[in-house]
């Protein structure tokens, strides 16, 4: 049995959309910094619409639906934003790059902290930065080759306005770079074009029955 349009749509659009968007940094050979909170909110959206077909379906209040109708969504998507938020805020603290290896992001690294430190050191080998002058050491942390990375803290209480800092001089850093482009990014872009292709031949001529899922998805 087929998977009805409405239902495929809704599962795959947010899926498409974060594909489109890191793919396009990571093909287009810029960099994007933002925080782990931030990463964890964008996978969080990335995959709503997959729950929202999956636990949702499978423990959807149909009493409450039937008394307070489509607002019953509102209450779901207000709970598992509260839920993504609290995982997100809980999170250990942590910078991410995308479009860049642990290797590259080194010596932006090192820079951005000669900025917070002057007197930061750092070790290549190990891609750690130590600045002894506010007592803080950092790692870079990623599979080499690999076009993402993560920077990490060995102390777990630094405060949200060191780490705030630190991604700006990092972003100041990080574009001086000349890198050429990995061409994983188009991997992504390829997915997500697949998915919308996907999707435009499993909806193409069905249009009343993506209207029809939606009123039936809404309404209860």
């Amino acid at each position: 049995m087929l998977i009805p349009p409405f239902t495929l749509l809704l599962a795959l659009l947010p899926l498409i959309g974060y594909l489109i968007l890191i793919g396009g940094i990571r093909a287009s050979g810029r960099a994007m910094i933002t925080t782990g909170a931030r990463d964890v909110a964008a996978l969080g959206i990335a995959i709503s619409g997959l729950v929202a077909v999956g636990p949702a379906e499978l423990f959807f209040p149909t009493p409450a639906a039937s008394m307070f109708g489509p607002w019953v969504w509102f209450a779901i998507a207000t709970f598992y934003s509260l839920c993504l938020t609290l995982i997100a805020i809980t999170s250990r603290p942590k910078l991410v790059i995308y479009g860049r290896s642990p290797e590259q992001v080194f010596e932006p690294l090192l820079q951005a902290a000669r900025r917070l430190d002057p007197a930061a050191v750092g070790d290549a080998t190990r891609w750690q930065v130590t600045l002894p002058t506010i007592q803080v050491q950092l790692r870079v942390d990623g599979h080499p080759g690999a076009d993402s990375a993560q920077i990490l803290a060995f102390e777990p209480n630094l405060t949200p306005r060191f780490w705030h800092q630190l991604q700006g001089y990092l972003r100041e850093a990080v574009p001086r770079q000349s890198v050429p482009r990995n061409f994983a990014g188009f991997s992504m872009l390829l997915a997500a074009a697949c998915l919308i292709g996907l999707l435009l031949w499993h909806s193409s001529g069905r249009e009343e029955l993506v209207v029809e899922g939606f009123r039936k998805w809404l309404w209860r």
